[in-house]
């Protein structure tokens, strides 16, 4: 009867205790047990081996500095105090052509979110995962390769490269 049975993928995050336990289970039922690479957990994988390569670039957080609630950063990532060269002085005016503009500076804010450990840190993975099961379309996700922008690098980037009043912003996935 077994081999008649639809069959489907499950994805669960799992220790090596319990990978070894669910394995035993299968055997003992004599269930055939097919493990399905994810490209995902091998992206982690590269990830946690290059950790010591990419501890050579972490700019220290200044713990004197007041935590900001959105980005985890002390000071906050989009403070005068982390100004770059990039950054725009004053606010354009605007147009159509803002959002792909703004798609460039969020790209280099992820950057500096990513020198400074945002990325990695247990609060962020934790509202990253909360963020995955509000969403229906991957509330059944473990892992999901694009990150939540923090809510004070929208507002920065937005403020610098506003969309025409008539244009709708996309919004930011989970935002």
């Amino acid at each position: 009867m077994e081999g008649t049975e639809n069959k489907s993928i499950l994805a669960i995050e799992v220790t090596e205790t319990q990978r070894e336990t669910i394995r035993h289970l299968f055997a003992h039922n004599e269930w055939e047990l097919n493990e399905v690479p994810i490209r995902e957990n091998e992206a982690q994988v590269q990830e946690n081996q290059n950790d010591e390569d990419v501890q050579d670039f972490v700019i220290n957080q200044n713990v004197e500095e007041e935590e900001c609630i959105y980005c985890l950063c002390r000071p906050c990532i989009s403070s005068e105090k982390n100004r770059q060269m990039w950054w725009l002085e004053d606010p354009v005016a605007p147009n159509r052509s803002n959002s792909q503009r703004r798609k460039d500076i969020y790209k280099r804010f992820w950057t500096m979110l990513f020198h400074r450990n945002v990325w990695r840190d247990p609060r962020y993975i934790e509202r990253k995962r909360n963020a995955l099961r509000q969403d229906p379309q991957r509330k059944n996700y473990i892992f999901h390769r694009r990150d939540l922008m923090p809510k004070c690098v929208v507002s920065k980037v937005r403020y610098w490269l506003p969309n025409l009043n008539e244009q709708p912003y996309m919004g930011h996935m989970w935002e």
